[in-house]
């Protein structure tokens, strides 16, 4: 097994581990963003190209993303307000 394939298995044991998941039947997993009002949202600066869900945010819930400096709406890039 090469060096990067077993770097590989290992880190995805590692994830399995972490979150008590089994590959065996956790083969679909579904990835839930953690949810924040837009009165919550952590600092964009802590959580570089960090995806969130913001619930009460102008037009609907929406996914945001940081880029470093704002949490920006991922269908517009306007920032979070």
């Amino acid at each position: 097994m090469s060096a990067l394939r077993e770097m590989r298995r290992a880190a995805w044991q590692t994830i399995c581990e972490a979150f008590n998941l089994s590959v065996e039947t956790d083969a679909n997993l579904i990835f839930q963003a953690k949810s924040y009002t837009v009165a919550t949202v952590p600092a964009a600066a802590t959580y570089p190209r960090g995806i969130i869900y913001v619930s009460n945010e102008t037009g609907g819930a929406t996914l945001a993303f940081s880029d470093g400096t704002n949490w920006r709406r991922v269908q517009d890039r306007a920032v979070v307000s």
